[in-house]
């Protein structure tokens, strides 16, 4: 008799292995494809690393691979001079712009995953001069802590890359003009679901621009609705959802 069982997570070595560093590698494997299937064009110049707790070492994808092609032989270690550390002989490519993500770790010890893509609403709304502002609920999650970073061209080097760290501050997340956006989480779960949120509110907000004048949320409220949405209960219960529809769309990610 078939039953109906209800399924929370898909099971995953991820969620049994017992090696913390595994875990960490299945969990941004995991991360490089969710964001892929939400639509953000990754190509060749978007990236996403995890930091290795309490570490000056990070988790990142080899150079030029878009998210969907990522598998386990396509991540690697490196230190915060961008140095691999686990190439065994082998020529991987590092993006340059990773010391984005190593300025970033250096200021914020509360930061271990950091994701930037190049969101096609996201871009566009930067592309107008314009940051994400808070008018659904949804955007809540982001309230008071998305920040508008003014500078144009590639960030090469760890001078510009530092202007950046020092722009997002305290932050959670940016909006990079002409550009695309940028989210620093505790966890590659929190980095990974605010970068989807600001692609679907962009998506709003520029619908809204085209019809008339935003009205953006109340403090009460933003404040509100922020505290029940990045509760650690919700956030798990989104990235359980996320990780059903990674689970039922490429279950071989799950595998591997």
């Amino acid at each position: 008799m078939a039953t109906n069982k209800v399924v929370f997570m898909p099971e995953s070595r991820a969620t049994l292995s017992a090696d913390p560093m595994e875990q960490l590698r299945e969990r941004l494997l995991h991360a490089f494809h969710i964001i892929d299937l939400s639509g953000q064009p990754s190509g060749m110049g978007s990236h996403m690393t995890a930091r290795l707790p309490g570490e000056d070492r990070m988790l990142f994808h080899i150079h030029n691979y878009g998210f969907g092609e990522v598998t386990p032989d396509h991540i690697f270690t490196s230190d915060f001079d961008l140095n691999v550390l686990d190439a065994n002989g082998a020529d991987v490519a590092v993006n340059p712009t990773l010391h984005i993500h190593t300025r970033i770790y250096r200021m914020r010890p509360d930061v271990n995953c950091i994701v930037h893509t190049h969101a096609k609403h996201v871009t566009a709304l930067s592309c107008l001069g314009q940051n994400l502002a808070c008018i659904t609920q949804s955007s809540a999650r982001l309230y008071n802590e998305c920040v508008y970073f003014a500078e144009e061209g590639s960030v090469l080097g760890k001078d510009k890359a530092q202007a950046l760290a020092d722009a997002l501050g305290g932050n959670s997340a940016m909006v990079l003009k002409n550009h695309g956006l940028l989210t620093a989480g505790r966890s590659i779960p929190e980095a990974v679901l605010l970068a989807l949120v600001m692609e679907q509110e962009a998506e709003i907000q520029l619908m809204a621009m085209g019809a008339g004048t935003i009205s953006p949320l109340g403090e009460e409220g933003a404040m509100r609705s922020k505290e029940y949405l990045r509760s650690d209960k919700m956030m798990g219960r989104h990235w359980a959802f996320q990780m059903r529809k990674l689970a039922r769309l490429r279950p071989e990610l799950l595998e591997m």
